[in-house]
């Protein structure tokens, strides 16, 4: 079994590697790479908002209320660390809980307007291709984009 101790870090790429290894160690460096995400860690910086807050944003629903339980499913994380990530979010007014509307026993999370424009500023920053993909032409980012559909990247 190979432990983690004996995988290069994510950012070393080595040259040398078989071609697939190559490519996924590049695909690390990048999508690992602070830079790649700086849209999405400058909202941070101006929001004031804890990066956890942002990634909750990232996949709750802006049009419905969901358990607190799918949260900590869709952040894969334990349910313990949803009750302060809510609590996080309801202090900078972009959730409040709720009871279900048929179980009074289930606390939903539901995003107030406020939380659903951050959820949209969030998305568009999340979204921002990384400044490394302006060193390819449109044809060379169609070319790659392809590439990933074709190998499920998608789905991941």
């Amino acid at each position: 079994m190979i432990s983690a101790a004996d995988l290069p870090a994510p950012g070393i790429v080595d040259p040398g590697a078989d071609p697939a290894t190559e490519a996924w160690q590049r695909i690390r460096a990048i999508a690992h790479n602070p830079a790649a995400m700086a849209a999405f860690h400058r909202l941070v910086h101006d929001t004031g908002l804890p990066l956890a807050a942002l990634r909750a944003l990232l996949v709750l629903p802006v049009d419905e209320a969901i358990p607190m339980r799918d949260l900590a499913r869709r952040l894969r994380c334990d349910t313990s660390y949803v009750t302060s990530l809510v609590d996080t979010l309801e202090k900078h007014g972009l959730a409040s809980r709720q009871a279900h509307a048929t179980d009074r026993r289930i606390k939903v999370i539901v995003l107030t307007p406020t939380g659903r424009r951050m959820a949209r500023r969030a998305q568009i920053a999340d979204n921002t291709p990384p400044e490394v993909f302006a060193q390819l032409t449109a044809r060379e980012v169609t070319a790659l984009r392809d590439l990933l559909r074709k190998i499920g990247a998608e789905t991941a």
